[in-house]
């Protein structure tokens, strides 16, 4: 009942909270209607059943208009223009002050108050009281312009307890809608609020680490251009130093990159091309770069990938995933470490593991591991890691609606287990071949 009620009046943002509560008056202003005609029939008020009856239909048209065609605005005016030509209406065809037309002119303030745009307020406010005391005036003046329906007490106690029932029950509707849709209202703001507070601590962690991160490099190179114009160095000390740049311009092209790529993803979204792949083949030139790199290091890096394992994933983020994961391992792997890339299937998955016997990583680090809460830390050889790359590694492996996961113990080693969906047996039956389009979607 509630589902259908909230669907009835319309969700949240698509529909304001004065649009939600002028559905519900126009709503339950038609179902009291309806039902009026049939009072009105006992009463014997025939005049007032042909009212109600063009009412109803001017209540409904609202309601739709309102609800399905979003006119707001045109519908509010009708709305009010028509519940005060009934009230006067029904004023002079139902006993005047002695009738329940006060009681429909205070239901009438009351809706005024709760859906009315600003910019119509106090015209309407204005109009409510005017009309009433117009027609007070011209019965206390011209008694005789008010006709008398009631034929006994009888039927003016039950035309009495009618217009109070329906009245306190649109009174308990609008108001509750007003306190569902404040408390939504409230919970939406609340939401937003910490999106934007997350969005400020990205940036200023972001800035952060482009002040600091970007500074270093940047002062290393001054110094040893400074250090080759006021100084002779000799081989081995020009190879030193040139090798130590090399190492801390590489750290910081990688952290630009993850950078740029982060940063493009959480703007414009990412557009994620899921396809066939041949696990071994598409990781086999990421490996063989980085096996190179390891040797410079003299780490051996296993590459132990199954031949003929087939996985749904966007081959770029994939690889990207895979050798943020790779060069996390190298950095914090000592000389003479080991490094293994293998994969096994498990499942519907394929579990792709990168594990090292490096430094580990700490405990109080671990709950932080994928997010920009972490504090930068150094690898073996005083690489600079932000965090950053595992971050991206994180959204991108759920973007190709993959898992990541880790296991670590300081000082014994780190293994991080990334799982995508293989392609299925049927897939292949259905004649898709390696690279062709299983999925684009953006996201």
């Amino acid at each position: 009942m509630q589902s259908f009620w909230k669907k009835s009046l319309g969700y949240p943002p698509v529909f304001s909270l004065e649009a939600r509560i002028f559905n519900a008056a126009c709503l339950i202003t038609s179902i009291g209607l309806f039902l009026c005609v049939f009072v009105d029939l006992l009463l014997g008020i025939q005049q007032l059943v042909i009212l109600m009856v063009a009412v109803f239909v001017v209540m409904a048209f609202c309601y739709y208009y309102s609800r399905f065609k979003m006119k707001l605005n045109t519908c509010i005016i009708i709305y009010m223009i028509t519940i005060n030509i009934i009230i006067i209406v029904n004023f002079k065809y139902n006993s005047g002050i002695d009738g329940p037309s006060l009681l429909i002119f205070i239901l009438s303030y009351f809706l005024t108050i709760s859906t009315i745009p600003k910019k119509q307020y106090w015209f309407w406010i204005t109009l409510n009281l005017f009309i009433v005391i117009t027609l007070l005036a011209v019965e206390y003046k011209y008694p005789e312009a008010i006709i008398n329906t009631y034929p006994d007490n009888k039927h003016r106690f039950i035309d009495f307890g009618y217009t109070y029932i329906f009245i306190v029950f649109f009174i308990f509707l609008v108001t509750t809608t007003v306190r569902k849709s404040y408390h939504t209202e409230r919970k939406l703001v609340e939401q937003k609020a910490s999106e934007l507070e997350y969005a400020n601590n990205t940036m200023n962690k972001l800035f952060s680490i482009l002040a600091h991160d970007l500074r270093s490099p940047l002062a290393s190179i001054q110094n040893y251009l400074e250090i080759l114009s006021e100084f002779k160095l000799n081989e081995d000390d020009r190879l030193s130093m040139q090798k130590g740049l090399l190492n801390s311009t590489q750290n910081t092209q990688e952290m630009l990159v993850n950078l740029l790529l982060w940063s493009k993803s959480q703007m414009k979204g990412a557009i994620v091309n899921m396809v066939k792949l041949d696990l071994k083949k598409t990781l086999q030139t990421t490996l063989q770069i980085h096996q190179a790199v390891a040797a410079e290091k003299g780490i051996q890096l296993t590459d132990q990938l199954k031949d003929s394992i087939f996985v749904v994933a966007d081959v770029d983020m994939l690889q990207l995933v895979i050798r943020n994961l790779i060069n996390n391992a190298l950095k914090f792997t000592n000389p003479g470490g080991q490094i293994v890339v293998s994969a096994n299937t498990i499942g519907t998955d394929c579990r792709i593991m990168i594990k090292d016997n490096g430094i580990g990583i700490s405990y109080q680090q671990q709950n932080d591991i994928f997010s920009l809460k972490t504090e930068s830390t150094f690898g073996t050889k005083n690489e600079k890691g932000v965090g950053l790359g595992l971050l991206l590694c994180k959204e991108f492996t759920e973007l190709q609606n993959g898992k990541i996961t880790f296991e670590s113990t300081p000082g014994a080693g780190t293994a991080f287990y990334v799982s995508f969906k293989l392609c299925q047996d049927d897939i292949k039956e259905n004649g898709i071949n390696e690279g062709q389009l299983v999925k684009k979607r953006q996201v």
